[in-house]
């Protein structure tokens, strides 16, 4: 159990986009999930084109199970979605396929 402390910012990030799709008083709330997205596009995208950068952070893997992270952006994207966040969903569907290739890739 000691992975739960890995995915806290994930499921963070899951309870702000709840919370900004669910409530209507979260215009900060907004703002802090537009920047977080767009730190976490830019993140999946070195990661996607950078090998130096995938070989750094391998060593940083958690022991969180990967469905835990599949089931959080999944969830992330259906939020988006039902809220009508269609260009913010897009970009968690970008984060959640590059997460996903990663993955794949480091475990071949």
């Amino acid at each position: 159990m000691t992975w739960l402390k890995h995915i806290a910012i994930d499921g963070l990030a899951t309870l702000v986009i709840a919370i900004v799709v669910f409530f209507d008083e979260t215009a900060l709330l907004e703002y802090v999930l537009y920047i977080y997205t767009g730190l976490m596009v830019i993140a999946r995208l070195i990661s996607l084109l950078s090998t130096d950068f995938r070989a750094i952070t391998k060593r940083k893997v958690s022991e969180a199970p990967a469905w835990i992270y599949h089931l959080l952006y999944c969830l992330n994207v259906i939020f988006l979605v039902i809220g009508q966040y269609y260009i913010t969903a897009s970009a968690w569907t970008f984060i959640w396929a590059v997460a996903y290739y990663v993955h794949r890739k480091s475990n071949l």
